[in-house]
């Protein structure tokens, strides 16, 4: 075989870039012995798109909609005739391409995704053409200061009367508060939450969660369709506190600790106009046959909120705020919050815990069984407990993984403030705009090489290492839009 190494590789090895970044890397080919190539080109492709079913008697009605965010392509090489045939050894050629600061953030759901890819060809004429791909992380950074709202408290109260078999009467209070409305993932949670049992049976299985809503936006593709866009909602849910202990009759449960937000896709998918992605904090309280439902929407973002204030200390009587007397603290069954054990820094990036695509036949890794749709058209929700322990596991069993931005959690106070001056070599990746390096001291000067073709590119003998040229100028994002 002539072509024994065709790679694509990227400075940044974790092929995660921030909107607005510059992607370099180089396209490495080792050939075994002297090869024609008509040409090497590199394209970089993002899109977003949205595809769902509803079944409708013996048919069904098909909703879909696409956005191509960048379809840029340009060559690498290009040979000069028939006789420019490339010698054994190493050839890199590298590139670089500016993405565009507007493009939404990639994500994977089961009824759309934001994908970008780069994609190298390899045309070798009559004897066929060898193509590569790669999936790349793109974060658009959500400030959450710039969020009207994000910083707003949160303070929610409801009760149900107990309906249950046999004798059992009365009713169960309960009070949610949050110190603040945005996060990051990575960061913990701090909650407040009272429920006050009035009831004659214990009640069991007090669960909070954090709900994400994918709303996906398509139109359909039948010849008697009004053109008006429809709405599907995918529901997703992750546990993050549920109570093993019962609060018994006539007494109150108090708990007064955190939970770690997880790997997700920020809110809003700012710059995606087919999926939008909503946030919810959700209290449930079984009251026999009954549950007590409170929840608020929060924000996701990249970017933590600085100077959010804490919650106001009480006393148990008062943070339950049910009415003086009602509860005393020897009424109150306490849940001691865990402490805090120290954690070294963690990755600058997690995978997400939601959007996992299964690996699909049709190229888009879209469902188009559409068997959990509902008539009003919210699917219904699926339940994570736990991530899954093995990374590889993951990546065999899925096709794409986006990551995103994640925070240590000793980087933030009990008050949930953000702890800035910290600084490390991730630091930079988590920035949206990081100063550059200090420039390396120049090399010593070196013997002036020998004449050479200007192939374009760098061809390094099979004796010797390769090192990267300047290579062909790639043009900019803007020039190859308007050429297209």
């Amino acid at each position: 075989m002539r072509v024994e190494l065709f790679e694509l590789r990227f400075n940044n090895t974790n092929s995660i870039y921030i909107a607005g970044q510059v992607i370099s890397g180089s396209v490495v080919i080792k050939l075994a012995k002297e090869t024609w190539i008509n040409n090497i080109s590199i394209k970089f492709h993002g899109r977003a798109k949205s595809k769902w079913v509803v079944p409708n008697g013996d048919t069904s009605k098909r909703y879909q909609a696409t956005e191509v965010y960048i379809d840029s392509e340009y060559q690498l090489f290009k040979c000069r005739d028939q006789n420019d045939i490339q010698p054994p050894g190493m050839h890199v050629y590298p590139f670089d391409f500016t993405l565009p600061p507007e493009v939404p953030s990639s994500f994977e759901g089961r009824r759309g995704f934001v994908r970008y890819q780069c994609i190298v060809t390899m045309d070798r004429g009559w004897k066929g053409v060898i193509q590569i791909e790669q999936d790349l992380t793109v974060i658009r950074h959500l400030d959450l200061s710039a969020v009207p709202g994000a910083g707003i408290p949160q303070d929610l109260e409801g009760e149900e009367m107990y309906e249950g078999c046999c004798c059992d009467s009365g009713n169960v209070r309960a009070r949610l508060r949050l110190q603040k409305s945005g996060f990051v993932s990575g960061e913990p949670l701090y909650y407040d939450m009272v429920i006050h049992n009035k009831a004659t049976s214990t009640i069991c299985g007090v669960v909070l969660s954090l709900i994400q809503t994918v709303r996906y936006t398509g139109y359909s593709d039948s010849l008697f369709s009004s053109g008006n866009p429809k709405y599907h909602d995918k529901v997703s849910n992750w546990v993050l506190f549920q109570s093993e202990d019962g609060i018994g009759a006539g007494r109150s449960g108090y708990f007064n600790s955190y939970c770690i937000i997880p790997a997700v896709a920020p809110s809003l998918l700012e710059g995606c106009g087919i999926i939008d992605i909503m946030y919810e904090i959700h209290l449930e309280v079984p009251v026999g046959w009954r549950t007590v439902q409170l929840g608020c929407n929060i924000f996701i973002g990249t970017i933590p909120l600085r100077h959010s204030g804490p919650l106001p200390f009480r006393e148990p009587g008062a943070i339950a705020g049910l009415g003086d007397g009602d509860i005393t603290a020897g009424d109150l069954d306490l849940c001691v919050p865990p402490s805090r054990q120290y954690c070294d820094f963690p990755p600058s990036y997690e995978e997400c815990v939601f959007g996992r695509m299964e690996s699909q036949e049709d190229g888009d890794g879209l469902d188009d069984d559409d068997d959990d749709n509902n008539p009003d058209g919210r699917a219904h929700s699926q339940n994570h407990t736990v991530p899954a322990t093995s990374a590889a596991m993951r990546r065999s069993q899925f096709r794409r993984l986006p990551s995103y931005p994640y925070y240590s959690t000793d980087h933030f106070t009990s008050g949930g403030d953000y702890l800035p001056g910290w600084h490390d070599e991730n630091q930079q990746e988590v920035c949206p705009n990081p100063s550059p390096p200090p420039p390396p001291p120049p090399p010593p000067p070196l013997p002036p090489p020998p004449p050479a073709t200007n192939l374009g590119y760098t061809f390094v003998p099979v004796t010797e290492q390769p090192t990267v040229s300047a290579g062909l100028s790639p043009p900019s994002y803007e020039s190859l839009h308007l050429q297209h």
